[in-house]
């Protein structure tokens, strides 16, 4: 009941798949701020990493 709640008042769904290679957990991407594309630090560290290592 509370999911379809919060997805009627914000007309979308609150949560997320990470958007790191290889990671597929699924977060809550509500709150303040900008919008989060991974599911912790860690991942998005990773990401950054490896897009530096690829000459980017």
């Amino acid at each position: 009941m509370a999911l379809t709640v919060l997805v009627w008042d914000r007309q979308r769904p609150p949560g997320k798949v990470c958007a790191a290679t290889g990671c597929r957990n699924v977060f809550i991407a509500q709150g303040s701020g900008q919008e989060r594309h991974y599911c912790s630090r860690r991942c998005a560290t990773r990401e950054r990493v490896r897009a530096h290592r690829a000459g980017r």
